[in-house]
């Protein structure tokens, strides 16, 4: 017997901080539900690399679906890594905070059968996850002490939050009321509901909203390492079975401001009648870095900050830097008094896990040089 598998879909995952463009930190996994319509649907889920397939097997014809799911499909994958630390280090993610999930989905009207030219996945933000029981607690900064709560599913419909005592559903819309501490809460029951991506609103007793938070429910999505959700989406625009569609899932390269911290430790210069400066290659070491100027942060050696008790000199860059896997090069530590003189001819790049602070608009990432 033959057995032909034909691809439903191919999805690949790129990264502007490998040299290659190829996301080596990232893989897809299919959720629960997704596993069983695979099998059901007589289909095999694959990870080659950085790319990811569905294919499906075919009836005697060796086209048409051996299983036929019909036209209406929502395939779900968790996006999952090993090394959260590192892959926030790298990744532009803007607006992002502690606790949130990326959500990843095609539109269906924009399928693309080239695979020169995928559809581009580009991500959005869900604010928070939870399990299917979870309690919902906020405070506002407004003197509200009532307000109302409400819960609507991805297509916009009201959802009801759990039952009763008696089993009776509860309203779509509940009144909540200030505890002591200033917290509103409310506990929430959708283990009768399918996993997904849900809108909670809190409005005041006037029905004007004051505040609002996508949230992921998924027992299983919760769980460290899980990135955020990748949904695969089939209707009418879109016909599944009839050609391979083709999804990249882009992530661009952070950019961030390089602060030296240059420690005297050995005490070889004398920063009292020596200048030091960095200074990067006028070509700034090759695409995708660009020329910059480290400017002194302060006086030398600095009056307020020093390293393990030693004379410390900084220097910041004047623009942001991208984090790429090849290191910029050419980023030399001079002794500014005597022409030519190299202290340090290739300063290091900060550490993939380096630490980021934020300083105001900026973010920053230092790095410590011992002289």
């Amino acid at each position: 017997m033959n057995i032909k598998y034909n691809r439903l879909f191919h999805l690949s995952l790129a990264h502007g901080f490998y040299e290659d463009g190829v996301n080596r930190n990232l893989l897809l996994r299919p959720d629960a539900a997704t596993t069983r319509l695979l099998a059901n649907g007589k289909m095999l889920f694959k990870t080659l690399g950085s790319h990811s397939l569905v294919i499906f097997k075919t009836d005697t014809d060796t086209i048409s679906p051996f299983v036929d799911l019909g036209p209406d499909l929502n395939l779900r994958f968790y996006l999952t890594t090993e090394n959260s630390n590192e892959f926030f280090n790298i990744t532009k993610l803007d607006n992002y905070e502690a606790g949130n999930k990326l959500y990843f989905s095609n539109i269906p009207a924009n399928a693309s059968n080239d695979s020169s030219n995928p559809e581009a996945l580009t991500h959005s933000l869900i604010d928070k996850a939870f399990a299917k029981l979870f309690t919902y607690s906020f405070t506002l900064t407004t003197n509200h002490t009532i307000t109302k709560f409400r819960i609507e599913d991805s297509d916009g419909q009201p959802v009801s939050p759990g039952k009763d005592a008696n089993g009776n559903d509860l309203p779509t819309t509940l009144t909540l009321n200030r505890d002591d501490a200033q917290v509103f809460s409310q506990q929430v029951d959708l283990r009768d509901k399918p996993n997904g991506v849900y809108t909670i609103f809190i409005d005041n007793q006037a029905n004007i909203n004051l505040k609002t938070e996508t949230v992921l429910i998924d027992n299983e999505g919760i769980a460290q390492g899980i990135l955020g959700v990748v949904d695969i989406k089939y209707i009418a625009v879109n016909t599944i079975y009839v050609n391979t569609d083709y999804f990249r899932l882009q992530f661009d390269r952070k950019t961030t401001i390089w602060k030296y911290f240059i420690v005297n430790k050995s005490k070889n210069v004398d920063l009292n009648t020596t200048s030091l400066k960095i200074e990067d290659s006028p070509s700034g070491g090759g695409p995708p870095y660009a020329h910059v100027d480290f400017i002194v942060d302060g006086a030398q050696p600095n009056a307020t900050v020093q390293v393990k008790g030693f004379e410390t000199v900084i220097f910041k860059s004047n623009a942001v830097i991208p984090s790429f896997e090849q290191p910029k090069l050419n980023v030399q530590l001079l002794d500014d008094g005597i022409p030519n003189k190299e202290l340090v001819k290739h300063l290091p790049n900060p550490p993939v896990n380096s630490v980021e602070k934020k300083n105001g608009i900026d973010l920053e990432k230092e790095i410590f040089v011992f002289i």
